[in-house]
């Protein structure tokens, strides 16, 4: 009765890499959608391969059933948590933004100008790369930040862009899954994001100007029917 234990445990746990590695099925299988059996039989092999000896599908079978099971009451509080986040955020709109990416020696040279030039920016964001600096500013600030470090230290410009502020409670810094969530709903409806950055209880998502509206709509739209559905006990996002 032992070795089956550990057999069983052995075959759930390689049942779990195996998933993990492939996000599709994992998906499938936290939403309830999926036929256990015939999951089984199609990763079967690869139980297999890991485990080194053959395994029968009803044992698969049974680790996908746990496995779905923990799953979905993961699922369910993950998303009441991101749920209640989201519900209570806010956005705002920021328009004329220009995305400079530069050399980091350059812009690290430059700084003491740079200083002087965000001292006075309607809206400015700096970030950080292994080679390089990305500055989103307002277009009068990008403009004045790119004579500071020169035309041959620009590694990059990203004109007629927008910015998109999720305002959150600070229950979203130690909250997985918001940013996935909001950048899942863009990616959904077509939205491209030049750039994301996090700043405490900011998220802030670049777009292109001609996106900015619809993405500001559809993130206000969710927003609100959040905070519609918070009252109803209904908090199964979709």
């Amino acid at each position: 009765m032992r070795r089956t234990n550990q057999e069983r445990l052995s075959i759930a746990e390689v049942t779990r890499r195996i998933l993990a590695s492939h996000p599709s099925l994992l998906d499938a299988l936290r939403l309830g959608v999926v036929n256990y059996s015939s999951l089984a039989e199609y990763i079967q092999g690869e139980v297999e391969a890991k485990l080194g000896r053959e395994t029968k599908v009803e044992a698969i079978k049974i680790a996908l059933i746990r496995y779905a099971d923990e799953l979905a009451k993961e699922k369910g509080i993950l998303e009441s948590i991101v749920a209640d986040v989201v519900s209570k955020s806010v956005l705002e709109l920021k328009n004329d933004l220009v995305v400079v990416t530069a050399k980091t020696d350059a812009f690290l040279a430059a700084l003491p100008k740079l200083l002087d030039v965000i001292h006075s920016a309607r809206f400015v964001q700096i970030t950080q790369g292994a080679d390089a600096f990305t500055m989103v500013a307002d277009l009068k600030t990008a403009e004045r930040a790119k004579a500071a470090l020169g035309e041959k230290n620009l590694l990059n410009v990203i004109n007629d862009q927008s910015a998109i502020i999720l305002v959150s409670p600070p229950e979203i810094i130690t909250t997985p899954g918001v940013v996935a969530y909001v950048t899942y709903l863009l990616f959904s409806n077509g939205v491209n994001i030049t750039q994301i950055i996090s700043c405490h209880t900011d998220t802030i998502f670049i777009v292109n100007r001609d996106d900015a509206l619809r993405a500001y709509s559809i993130l206000e739209r969710q927003i609100l029917w959040l905070r519609g559905r918070m009252g109803t006990g209904l908090l199964r996002m979709e």
